[in-house]
């Protein structure tokens, strides 16, 4: 590996790795960090939607990595993982932000099926500790690096027909916590941005201080480099996520239905 660092100029610029970077929140991720000069190892599983991204960026698009990947496929993602450390690339930031969302994650109130918990659960929790698995010693060896998940407001407030995605959130935000106290003085860092609503094709209705996919990714660019545990860039959505726990029942079904 040390030879291939030492023929590749890229690895002494600042490298992020962004994943699900072919839509919403991870496109404009790779926008906003090929602008602010980074390298960007993208991956998802569309490699033509990540070309289309590489094409429109001229020249900026030299900077960028595109690389395809499912992260609930664990072979998969260690195979690409492994190509990323061949090719003499260590992240210093990740932007784990590959996740089910919108209408993939409603679930039907008239019929429990585990089996979306394990769908979901395969991309949000252990498609984002694949990385960290992956990357663990390396990054170590590289000087240490930032390990930022896409979690969500539903974390702190689970609503209705989304048991499995707010638990995939709310799990992965947990493990990160632990992390962070585990890595502490081993120059891993571990954080969480709890998102509210983004204007992305995956949300699901109309809200109200929805954020655009463009400032989520200046804010969660700007958040990478503050040494934080946690980042609740919605203020009034954080705030309600929290009082809605305090809430009876009834009083939040009925809020929920006026919305």
């Amino acid at each position: 590996m040390e030879s291939v660092r030492e023929s590749n100029p890229m690895h002494k610029k600042k490298i992020a790795l962004v994943t699900g970077a072919s839509f919403g929140i991870g496109k404009a991720l790779v926008h906003e960090l090929l602008l602010q000069g980074w390298v960007v190892v993208g991956l998802a599983r569309s490699i033509e939607k990540l070309g289309e991204i590489k094409s429109k960026m001229g020249n900026l698009g030299n900077q960028f990595i595109p690389l395809q990947c499912d992260v609930s496929n664990q072979s998969d993602v260690t195979i690409v993982y492994q190509d990323i450390l061949d090719q003499g690339l260590c992240p210093t930031v990740f932007f784990l932000n590959a996740g089910l969302a919108g209408n993939q994650i409603v679930e039907n109130p008239e019929s429990f099926k585990i089996e979306m918990h394990e769908r979901i659960m395969a991309v949000n929790y252990f498609g984002v500790l694949k990385c960290v698995e992956c990357f663990e010693k390396p990054c170590q060896k590289n000087g240490g690096a930032h390990f930022i998940v896409t979690s969500s407001v539903n974390a702190i407030f689970a609503p209705p027909t989304g048991s499995a995605y707010s638990a995939s959130k709310a799990a992965i935000s947990k493990a990160f916590e632990s992390l962070s106290l585990t890595y502490f003085g081993k120059n891993l860092r571990f954080s969480s941005i709890y998102t509210g609503p983004v204007a992305t094709d995956g949300l699901v209705g109309s809200w109200p201080f929805t954020w655009s996919a463009e400032k989520m990714a200046k804010y969660m660019v700007w958040f990478s480099e503050r040494n934080k545990k946690r980042g609740y860039p919605s203020f009034f959505y954080a705030s309600i996520a929290q009082l809605f726990r305090l809430f009876p029942d009834r009083l939040v079904i009925f809020i929920l239905k006026k919305i």
